[in-house]
């Protein structure tokens, strides 16, 4: 794989997260960020998927207590 350019405040940050982690290379803590985002995705989609089960489980219990109760 080829060599990726990021800007010098970039690298700053790079190497500070490196340090404090203790990895002991660039491309290892890129690795690590690179998961730590595939599960931040994941969450947010897990997330979303949770809020569209809510919305429709609510609709259908709004459906079903109008008419038990006979307002529709």
């Amino acid at each position: 794989m080829g060599a990726i350019a990021i800007s010098q405040s970039d690298e700053k940050i790079l190497k500070a997260l490196q340090k404090k982690m203790g990895v002991p290379s660039k491309s290892q803590m890129i690795h690590r960020a690179l998961e730590a985002l595939q599960k931040m995705v994941a969450r947010e989609q897990l997330a979303e998927e949770i809020r569209k089960s809510v919305r429709k489980c609510a609709k259908a219990d709004g459906n079903e207590n109008q008419s038990l109760t006979g307002n529709y």
